[in-house]
């Protein structure tokens, strides 16, 4: 945990001292999109390599999809409740 709050500490200067040199700017954008496809690949490998978790799968898939679809559900309800009682129809482009 040190260690990558360390590492945070240390990038927000250098990436304010850089932040005008779009050579590097591109670069570490690069560099970290190729580093999170390494960890999903590696993920990916551990996650197959688990034999409960493979076995699991189609039952984890239906309550991933569950929670997924009851999240969007809430989100836009909230949405519709903030917009009809709190914001009072505001934003409506009528």
């Amino acid at each position: 945990m040190l260690i990558t709050v360390l590492c945070i500490l240390v990038g927000i200067p250098l990436g304010f001292l850089f932040r005008n040199n779009k050579h590097v700017v591109d670069n570490v954008n690069r560099l970290t999109m190729w580093s999170i496809y390494a960890l999903l690949f590696m993920l990916g490998v551990t996650t197959g390599s688990n034999e409960t978790i493979v076995t699991q799968l189609g039952t984890i898939g239906v309550q991933a999809a569950c929670i997924s679809t009851l999240c969007v559900l809430g989100s836009a309800s909230a949405v519709f409740l903030l917009d009809k009682f709190i914001l009072k129809g505001q934003f409506d482009e009528r």
